[in-house]
């Protein structure tokens, strides 16, 4: 790839309005995450369609009894044993490290990490653990994608939208949801909706989307185009529904929170006791391991009676909450669909039998106590709206729906005062996440969007030879490195009028640092660094200046700058202090 193209293309990336070239990055950021998440889903489901009974991907039910209990046991115990000896930093993992990364500033989301996400879901969800493939495979399509761009060396705030793409990507390829895919990446991770951001998401959704219904078609993973609601009388219901999911809701993170207090015990401890807790769940009800999709089904074919919804809603809430909570390389969106299914179903049963001229049926029920559940336990109130119908393709439910959404979640933030599970994960980690408008704007771009080109470099001790170059052509900056090799500036209208009155002798020098005055000290800062990193640079410094430079080791044309307090605060309207 010619360098003088590339070159060209960081720059046009570091301002957010680059819609083309984020479109094209959105395209194979979709074909990236869409390959990567074919391929796990072909591992997983095909190893567990070997092992299994009956040759079923889930049919963990179908097992002796007694691996009931030592599958994730011992499955916790393996992953706890190889997480063990991974260095620290590459542990974290699933959607809580992906929205730490990318608020961070840089976007930049580690390879190994991306393999342990990879290779410890599968081994997790293998053995049965309580979890969902759709957080791996966020962080594995986020990762991804933000590693094109780091090899491409491509500013830190295109990463961050890369790596947006690649959630929405790998969420549109694991469901089948292109729209909630791209809302999931707005709303969850990104934590923010702008037009511009829009284009590469949606692009990629939908080129993952397509690669994956290439290998696995476009079935309706939830058809139940016919179920609607009956009778206005039903709302009250409906957001009694809504009240119950955010009850619950709060439960899981509450459970999942006082296990992340267990952060500081040995990861090795953490997973076996996690695979323990699955394990004893799955003797009182098996339905609790693995993702339960299958079970999903059977909830909406009636196959349980209300004493086995109650009893597998416990130990699935308590069992899932547990090995999220430990440190289990698992994702969180699925079991909050099926534990919402659970709710929905008892209460629907419940409404049916009291009211069977006014209700709509259990699987109305069902359908509105997932989208409940998964909008308050992720915080993601219209990305579960739009999974729901897209999983269903049913129009009738939006109206009902947005209703117990909306009261599930003022139950759980507002009556429990609960966070969403990423936001525990993070805040058990110190790891604040800023998503005020202006951080967001300053994370939107890098650099090299407003930085100062028109600069010259000059000697300290400036000769003869160069004075009247200077003077005949006078750049904005002179960049002067002192004796500690510490760059420093000086604007043209502070040094032009001193030196083009000076006359030096055929031989002289001029000291420039003891000439000039209204010298300003800078620090190096790294071209593809985004606007908010500039700033945290500058007041950590206490400098109110800085020289913009590529990276150490950088192959390619030099591109070099400075940015000053003023100019961030003309370009986002900052006040000027420190």
């Amino acid at each position: 790839m010619p360098n003088a193209w590339l070159h060209s293309l960081r720059r046009r990336l570091a301002s957010p309005d680059a819609a083309f070239a984020y479109a094209v990055l959105g395209a194979v950021a979709g074909l990236v995450t869409a390959t990567l998440m074919i391929l796990f889903r072909l591992a997983l489901e095909g190893t567990l369609s070997f092992a299994l009974p009956g040759h079923a991907a889930e049919n963990f039910e179908g097992l002796s009894r007694h691996w009931h209990f030592l599958l994730p046991l011992l499955g916790g115990m393996f992953l706890g044993l190889v997480f063990h000896f991974l260095p620290q930093t590459y542990r974290m993992t699933g959607i809580s490290h992906v929205i730490a990364a990318l608020h961070s500033g840089r976007g930049r989301l580690p390879l190994g990490n991306m393999i342990s996400q990879f290779f410890g879901a599968l081994l997790a969800l293998m053995s049965g653990q309580s979890g969902g493939r759709e957080g791996p495979a966020v962080h594995v399509g986020a990762s991804a994608s933000s590693l094109v761009g780091g090899v491409l060396r491509l500013p830190n705030n295109s990463l961050r939208v890369l790596a947006a793409c690649g959630v929405a990507a790998a969420i549109a390829a694991s469901f089948n949801t292109p729209i909630a895919g791209v809302i999931f990446a707005m709303e969850v991770v990104m934590l923010e909706y702008t037009v511009a951001g829009f284009v590469p998401v949606i692009i990629a959704a939908v080129m993952a989307t397509t690669l994956s219904q290439a290998v696995f078609g476009a079935t309706i993973f939830l058809p139940a185009s016919g179920t609607t609601m009956t009778s206005l009388l039903e709302l009250p219901f409906i957001a009694l529904l809504g009240l119950a999911a955010g009850a619950v809701s709060s439960l899981f993170v509450a459970i999942q929170a006082t296990c992340l207090r267990w952060l500081n015990k040995p990861i090795w401890l953490r997973l076996s006791t996690a695979g323990a807790i699955t394990g004893l769940c799955a003797l009182l009800a098996p339905e609790v391991l693995g993702i339960g999709y299958d079970t999903l089904q059977g909830v909406l074919a009636g196959q349980f009676t209300m004493t086995a919804l109650v009893l597998i809603l416990g130990l699935k809430l308590l069992a899932t909450a547990t090995a999220c909570g430990l440190g289990m390389p698992i994702g969180v969106v699925g079991p909050s669909l099926l534990i919402g299914a659970f709710v929905g179903a008892g209460l629907g049963t419940v409404g049916t039998a009291l009211f069977p001229e006014l209700s709509a049926g259990s699987n109305f029920y069902v359908l509105l106590g997932m989208a409940a559940c998964m909008g308050a336990i992720l915080n993601a109130p219209l990305a579960a709206l739009l999974a729901i119908i897209e999983l269903t393709h049913n129009l009738n439910i939006i109206f009902p729906a947005m209703l117990a959404v909306i009261a599930a979640q003022l139950v759980h933030r507002e009556l429990f005062g609960q966070q969403s599970s990423p936001q525990a994960t993070l805040t058990a980690l110190s790891q604040s996440v800023r998503a005020s408008p202006l951080t967001q704007a300053l994370l939107r771009t890098s650099a090299a969007a407003i930085m100062d080109r028109n600069i010259r470099h000059v000697n300290r001790n400036l000769p003869h030879s160069d004075l009247a170059a200077i003077v005949d052509e006078p750049k904005r900056w002179l960049v002067i490195t002192n004796d500690q090799n510490r760059r420093i500036i000086v604007h043209r209208e502070h040094w032009f009028p001193i030196l083009s009155e000076l006359t030096l002798e055929e031989g002289g020098r001029l000291d420039l640092l003891a000439t000039l005055d209204n010298l300003r000290p800078t620090a190096t800062f790294d071209v593809g660094g985004t606007l908010l990193d500039a700033l945290h640079t500058m007041n950590d410094a206490g400098l109110d200046s800085l020289f913009v430079s590529n990276a150490a080791g950088y192959r390619g044309p030099p591109d070099e700058g400075v940015i000053t307090r003023e100019a961030l605060s003309d370009h986002y309207n900052l006040p000027i202090r420190f």
